[in-house]
């Protein structure tokens, strides 16, 4: 493909005085732009197995939307946005709190491409709401990710976007790009069109495996940065060391890994006090996915002697060596995980079969989290083992009817389960009344387009007597829920008994606070009506096209919910662009979505 799809702009970085490009040496080398082929991975989807709107697919080729601005199903879109998602009850907490990703990273789409090149572009088409883009990354195969560029998420105006950041320079080839996304400043979901990767494709094969391998550093400057000195003085004394270890580690409790290992190369006494095994109670790689290997884990298996909490999210999209790294998963579960009580594997593409079937060794897990991890529906059943879960996230897994009833039964201290986009769920009916017997305790549930349910299974939800949150967005696609919502609404009360003047008196108090009703097309203002009457604890409500409601319902709703923060009316086609412009005036304290209408500009500008 010849066509020069990149303009050059201002902001390609010149080179330095260190850095030669390889097509400057070698003249013959062909430039190259090219579109995305294929999608290798991801970690955010809003389309299911079955549908191609908004699917990660639709980013393959060239753009179909750009210029024009809008909720284009197809584009990619991302399915989480904002803070809402953070605020669940069920949301996943930091495991350790000194690694927050300084760029708040959430999300990463991969993408293939044809031809292999020297990178000099990738231009990323965005066509609703851009500047979630904070990394991109690039690498040949399966070799080591190179960071290319990075940099905080962006505020930017409402129209479509070819966002094309200066990248980092560098003599090696790559036919893989990765995207990671920060949304959480956005007002709704952000969607990609397509993306170019720009570059110089060898021609000869000496100069492909010479690039293949990254054997290429060229510098113009003579000066070698390890003959640089330090400024500081070595025989100055080390006051530090002197302190009792209890309060060097205590110290070096507020660092990452990354200091705690520079710490542990300064002196013998520096390393003793970071390899305590109290610093690593918790223990969070998901920020260091890229570096994450078999040596790294079998580092940690000497200081992790007291583990608590692990996240291995991301963890093993990079590793050369796959069937080493998965062998450090198994032995590092075996050894250092049997006082585990939280685990996170999401996304982690090393997980198999027998990784799954080594995490009931862990007896004392009370937070399991497995999402989009790819295993057989058999393999769940070793999950039935476990006992004391209170969290268990299995969203976009192949988990069935007959494993998922197995591990429901088995731990009756279930408080919240994600079962999104889990699509092998054929009876989902008899998966809900399952765990009205034996989960009692559920405080939220999500099932978001999982949708085998019907109405019968849909009332079964008023059993739930502590139930906060609930998300049955895009459930009822294949049937009708009737009145279950007002069913559900009506039973879901919080039975609360209270001493006054010595007598006991019985007071029942619906405490919804986030209900996801998208999609439910037969629902309609009086069903609603009596569903806002029962839960006035609502914070969130979610009502994307359901086109039976009138806008006299979501002024009631507006003028009734005290603690309303959200409410989203996208594609509700009854309800006036007016009247959402009049109660964001009114009500500024809720945010009121509403999915922008496209705005088609001219091709051939």
């Amino acid at each position: 493909m010849q066509a020069n799809l990149i303009k050059k702009c201002d902001g390609i970085p010149e080179c330095d005085n260190k850095f030669l490009p390889v097509e400057v040496m070698a003249t013959d080398m062909q430039r190259l732009d090219q579109w995305a082929e294929r999608v290798v991975n991801y970690t955010s989807k809003y389309n299911t197995e079955l549908s191609v709107s908004y699917s990660p697919e639709n980013v393959v080729g060239k753009y179909e939307k750009y210029p024009s601005y809008g909720d284009f199903p197809e584009t990619y879109f991302l399915r989480t946005y904002g803070s809402w998602w953070k605020e669940s009850e069920a949301y996943q907490q930091v495991y350790r709190p000194q690694e927050v990703d300084p760029l708040g990273a959430e999300d990463y789409i991969t993408l293939g491409f044809e031809t292999a090149v020297v990178p000099r572009d990738v231009c990323i088409y965005e066509t609703y709401n851009p500047g979630a883009v904070v990394r991109i990354w690039g690498r040949y195969a399966l070799q080591e990710w190179k960071l290319l560029w990075d940099g905080p998420p962006q505020t930017c105006p409402e129209s479509a976007r070819k966002f094309h950041p200066p990248i980092r320079p560098l003599n090696c080839l790559i036919n893989e790009v990765r995207l990671e996304f920060n949304q959480s400043h956005l007002k709704y979901h952000t969607s990609i069109d397509a993306i170019v990767l720009g570059g110089f494709c060898p021609k000869k094969v000496i100069q492909y495996n010479v690039l293949k391998n990254d054997l290429l550093k060229w510098k113009i400057s003579g000066v070698d940065e390890r003959e640089q000195t330090a400024d500081d003085d070595s025989t100055s004394p080390d006051y530090f060391s002197c302190l009792p270890i209890e309060v060097m580690v205590h110290i070096f409790q507020n660092l990452d890994l990354t200091s705690l290992s520079r710490c542990a190369q300064v002196n013998k006494t520096w390393n003793a006090a970071s390899m305590d095994p109290t610093l690593y109670q918790n223990l969070s790689l998901k920020r260091y996915w890229h570096a994450v290997d078999a040596n790294m884990l079998s580092n940690f298996k000497k200081r992790c002697r007291s583990l608590k909490k692990l996240d291995l999210s991301w963890c093993g999209t990079h590793t050369t060596n796959e069937k080493a790294f998965f062998n450090a998963v198994l032995g590092f579960i075996e050894e250092c995980c049997k006082q585990l009580t939280h685990l996170s594997l999401c996304h982690c593409e090393i997980v198999n079969n027998a990784i799954l079937c080594k995490i009931p060794c862990c007896k004392e897990l009370t937070e399991l989290r497995l999402r989009n991890v790819k295993v057989d529906s058999h393999a769940f059943h070793c999950l039935s083992k476990l006992t004391k879960l209170i969290t268990l996230d299995l969203s976009t897994t192949k988990i069935s009817d007959e494993p998922l009833n197995a591990i429901l039964k088995a731990n009756p201290l279930l408080k919240h389960i994600n079962l999104d986009f889990c699509e092998h769920v054929e009876l989902l009916d008899q998966v809900v009344e399952t765990a009205t017997i034996f989960n009692k305790n559920l405080i939220t549930w999500s099932s978001f387009k999982a949708t085998t349910l019907t109405h019968t299974g849909g009332m079964l939800f008023a059993r739930f007597t502590k139930l906060r949150e609930l998300d049955l967005g895009w459930c009822f696609l294949l049937t009708h829920p009737g009145d279950s919502m007002m069913i559900i609404a009506d039973g879901c009360r919080d039975l609360k008994r209270c001493e006054q003047s010595n007598l006991f008196m019985l007071s029942y108090q619906n405490i919804f606070s986030r209900l996801i009703l998208s999609q439910w097309r037969g629902a309609n203002d009086q069903m609603l009506l009596f569903v806002i009457s029962c839960c006035k604890k609502l914070t969130q409500l979610d009502l994307l096209g359901i086109n039976g409601i009138t806008g006299d319902f979501c002024e009631e709703a507006l003028r009734t919910l005290p603690d309303l923060k959200l409410l989203e009316i996208s594609f509700c086609d009854r309800i006036q662009d007016e009247q959402v412009l009049k109660w964001r005036q009114e009500f500024p304290h809720v945010t009121i979505q509403r999915s922008c209408k496209t705005v088609v500009s001219n091709y051939f500008n």
